[in-house]
């Protein structure tokens, strides 16, 4: 990894120490100072011990309601993506490796994984998405939120488990939603890619009001999203096509199992020629279609299928969301907050193959009426070509979210907190395939509807509309999930030292969670006596197993801030949780020294756990991946997609981590500080699911290896284990500095020194600036940075935001033909925005904002990612392009 970076400094590439040296030279530079007061912001993550400072003991981002508008985003995952902590989230389409995810956001801070970050909504958990990633990892999913309600998003950068429990192991991401707006507010955007016709459309308002003390605040917002084809943007696909096309693979067995080794003639017709036993042979009408293509094999050719210009970068999507909220403040300094939320994200079409290839690979007799060999042969193919449209795989995503607060203080100023919080979520996903029972049916002359029609896979023109109907299905899965929760705390002054008072809080959690899985009789997975997946009656799609099953856990915790002087404070926490088939101690113990006026010192360590989800303990669900098998020499096939089945195990232990900080913050003034923090985490009992392709690459002829009768690849049974370890260590970066009354300028970076992680074979290895194709981490490219400068005057702002992601590298085995590199490029984007405010009466102010993201129109970089999938990285990417957007909201 080190020659890679050497590499990419020889190239010009941004690294973090050019970053640092342009912006303070540009600091240097530039006028001098104007001191004015700089209003503290109210942090309220990391502790139950609020206090208004932002330089407290723990390290926290936070981006305000200012910034968000400033970047354009119209919905949280955009605003995420950006996030330099945040590498390796899906919050873009992604129908190859991000099946069943589509209309989803979430949160991978430090690279650590979707389930290793806890995500709050005003400081109260939510219920994860019934979505599962293809690695099976569970997450919040951000898109309920609407971007309008949000007031402040802070971001705790360690983890957290002795305040927050579970999850909260890379550290806490708090949406902190509006609701103190007095006036009514209606929103309108519109932005569009400036190749192409893609284009969202939102519309959102915002109502409060105070009657007679009681605060009520509605928002809402709807988007319209319009599709982007990988046709509009070949490049970004054009390795996405399979071998399995139309072709036949010779196998001349004879009946007592021998095989006759003679050439095979064939004397006229389309198929006309002499071949060799076990010999591929393609439909001779493969190029007629422009999506067909011919692929050398060892012995023939096959026809292949170019299948994604038929699919989408940008899925055709409807999000509508709610959030309201009512609080009053009693007399007797008791207050209530009453908040619900509902959002209902419609993904249209996600666009799919017009039929999957038949991973049974069937055998077809030398007795079919079609057969033109004169000897058997097995269907390397699909039904339906590229003739037929495209299979539509929509998706049905709907949150509801309620939580009632009631707090108040005791006679001796110490308060109280309670809170029950409920939210649900159920993710419906439609997926087409074949039934594998008809397709044999219509291939030996018993299919459709009446049992008396053939289907002729030599010659596909002859398929009828209704065999196709007979074995044509459309699955519907439905997956559930809850989250009851209970919090109560109490805090305040416990008692007066000479260097100040000790702040104390302690508390109770009490949670119960449920998953429930539903589909119909053909996708679900049954299993046999010895407990062994049974496959389900589909050519391509793997299935799922119904569950429906439910836990409780209860958790203690206490938390104290002591001064020791007036220039050192230590905080401690420590956090009791009760699991149904474990427990976990997690303490932290944080140190905060103000060594000058101008410097401080912090430092933390801390253990932190995350518990098993419902569905790595119980579920039974099958993806399906590109996998490059193995020829008998050892080298790679080329990719084909294949079931991957992944079973539950109830087995699992707690995934447990020890984390640590040391940071310091130069604060010289009101408007300038600079904050860096070493952090390290040692993960241990990782939750993860074995990786398929290193599986098969560790043993192509091992138990889990699902092959035909003829050997052909078929599946992949893989399972949830606890992993040895990861240990993960980096430097976080960020500045602030108010150039002026008017100017602003923020720093964020995020550099990996090291990812050592152990992959399924028990090897360690290096995983940071790298793509991770065969283990169980995602992209980790080394740096991300966003650097914005904001101009703020009496009427009009304008900001600037650019964004940098370091180059990284791919181990995938590359074509012959130096046609692909193993460099992922850097990518650098710039955004920029201008406001103006109008005044169009005397109680109404319009607002128009007009933007352009990535102004220069950067293409992502290339990534070849085998054969099958994308040639972009949408873990990291955006494949866009230049986009103009306006935004209007008129105020009252």
């Amino acid at each position: 990894m080190k020659n890679n970076a050497e590499d990419s400094k020889n190239k010009g590439a941004v690294t973090p120490a050019t970053l640092s040296l342009s912006i303070a030279f540009a600091l240097l530079s530039s006028a001098m100072v104007n001191a004015n007061d700089n209003i503290e912001q109210i942090q309220v993550t990391g502790s139950y011990i609020k206090r208004e400072t932002v330089d407290a003991a723990e390290p926290v981002q936070i981006l305000d309601q200012a910034f968000i508008q400033s970047t354009g985003a119209t919905t949280i995952g955009e605003l995420i993506t950006k996030l330099a902590i945040s590498s390796g989230a899906e919050n873009q389409a992604d129908s190859f490796t991000q099946a069943s995810t589509q209309g989803t956001g979430n949160v991978n801070l430090r690279g650590l994984g979707l389930s290793s970050t806890l995500v709050l909504i005003n400081g109260r958990r939510q219920t994860i998405s019934g979505a599962l990633t293809n690695d099976g990892s569970t997450f919040v999913d951000t898109s309920h939120i609407p971007i309008e309600a949000v007031a402040q998003v802070e971001v705790l950068k360690e983890g957290a488990a002795s305040i927050y429990g579970s999850d909260a192991i890379a550290g806490v991401v708090n949406f902190i939603l509006r609701s103190d707006f007095d006036g009514f507010e209606i929103n309108a955007g519109l932005s569009k890619v400036d190749s192409g016709s893609q284009k969202d459309t939102d519309i959102g308002f915002i109502w409060g009001t105070d009657i007679d003390g009681t605060y009520i605040t509605v928002t809402g917002h709807y988007l319209d999203r319009t599709p982007l084809t990988i046709a509009d943007r070949p490049s970004l696909g054009d390795n996405a096509f399979s071998s399995l096309g139309n072709s036949f693979l010779l196998y001349p067995t004879n009946f007592d199992g021998t095989f006759d080794l003679s050439p095979i003639v064939v004397n006229s017709g389309p198929y006309a020629g002499t071949y060799a036993p076990f010999e591929n042979v393609p439909d001779p009408t493969c190029l007629e279609d422009e999506l067909g293509i011919l692929i050398p094999q060892a012995s023939g050719t096959r026809c292949g299928f170019n299948f994604g210009p038929i699919y989408n970068l940008v899925n055709t999507e409807t999000r509508s969301q709610l959030f309201a909220n009512v609080s009053h403040n009693f007399d007797n300094d008791v207050s209530i907050s009453w908040d619900t939320s509902w959002s209902n994200n419609d993904v249209k079409d996600n666009p799919q193959s017009p039929s999957y290839p038949d991973l049974s690979f069937p055998f077809i007799g030398s007795w079919h009426p079609g057969n033109p060999f004169g000897t058997h042969v097995v269907w390397l193919g699909r039904p339906l070509g590229a003739d037929r449209p495209p299979a539509l795989a929509p998706r049905e995503n709907e949150t509801f979210r309620t939580s009632l607060n009631i707090n108040g203080i005791f006679a001796n100023d110490w308060s109280w907190d309670t809170a029950v919080t409920f939210s649900k979520n159920t993710y419906t996903q439609y997926q087409q395939d074949q039934l594998k029972s008809r397709l044999v049916a219509a291939l030996n002359g018993v299919g459709g509807p009446n049992n008396d029609e053939l289907f002729n896979p030599f010659d596909r023109t002859t398929l009828s509309d209704s065999i196709i109907e007979d074995f044509t299905h459309i699955t519907e899965a439905q997956k559930d999930t809850d989250l009851l929760v209970f919090d109560g705390v109490i805090a305040g002054e416990a008692f007066a030292t000479s260097a100040g008072a000790i702040s104390f809080a302690t508390g109770i959690q009490i949670r119960k969670e449920g998953f429930s899985v539903a589909t119909d009789d053909i996708n679900e997975i049954t299993f046999d006596a010895q407990g062994n997946p049974i496959p389900v009656d589909l050519i391509f799609l793997a299935g799922l197993s119904e569950v429906d099953v439910s836990r409780t856990s209860a958790a203690w915790f206490t938390e104290a801030i002591i001064p020791l002087s007036d220039d050192i404070e230590i905080k401690g926490a420590l956090r009791y949780e009760h699991l149904e088939n474990d427990n976990s101690v997690d303490p932290k113990i944080a140190l905060r020294w103000q060594l000058s006026d101008a410097f401080i010192l912090r430092t933390s360590i801390s253990t932190a756990f995350r518990e098993a989800s419902l569905s790595q303990q119980f579920a039974a669900s099958a993806t399906i991946n590109g996998i490059s098998d193995f020829n008998e020499d050892g080298t790679p096939k080329s990719p084909a997609f294949v079931g991957v089945i992944a079973t539950g195990n109830t087995e699992l232990k707690p995934e447990q981590s020890e984390n640590y900080n040391v940071g310091l913050v130069y604060k010289p003034s009101d408007t300038f500080d600079v904050q860096i923090d070493y952090w390290r985490v040692d993960y241990t009992d990782l939750i993860t699911v074995e990786n398929a392709q290193g599986k098969i690459a560790d043993d192509p002829n091992g138990s889990d290896i699902i092959r035909t009768d003829a050997g052909l690849l078929s599946a992949v049974r893989v399972n949830y284990f606890n992993s040895s370890s990861v240990k993960v260590e980096g430097i976080d970066f960020e500045s602030m500095w108010e150039v002026s009354e008017n100017i602003s300028v923020m720093l964020n970076a995020s550099h990996f020194l090291s990812y050592e992680l152990t992959k399924d074979s028990g090897e360690v290895v290096e995983a940071a600036g790298s793509f991770n194709h065969d283990n169980f981490a995602r992209s980790l490219p080394e740096t991300k940075a966003t650097l914005s400068a904001v101009w703020q005057g009496e009427k009009q702002n304008a900001a600037v935001n650019i964004n940098y992601i370091s180059s990284y590298e791919t181990s995938i085995e590359l074509p012959l033909d130096g046609s692909e590199s193993a460099t992922i490029g850097s990518f650098v984007t710039a955004d920029v925005q201008y406001s103006i405010d109008f005044l169009i009466s005397e109680n109404a102010e319009l607002t128009a904002s007009l933007g352009v993201k990535n102004i220069s129109d950067r293409e992502p970089p290339r990534v070849f990612n085998g054969f099958g999938n994308l040639s972009y990285d949408p873990k990291q990417h955006n494949p866009l392009g230049r986009v103009f957007y306006v935004n209007t909201s008129i105020a009252f």
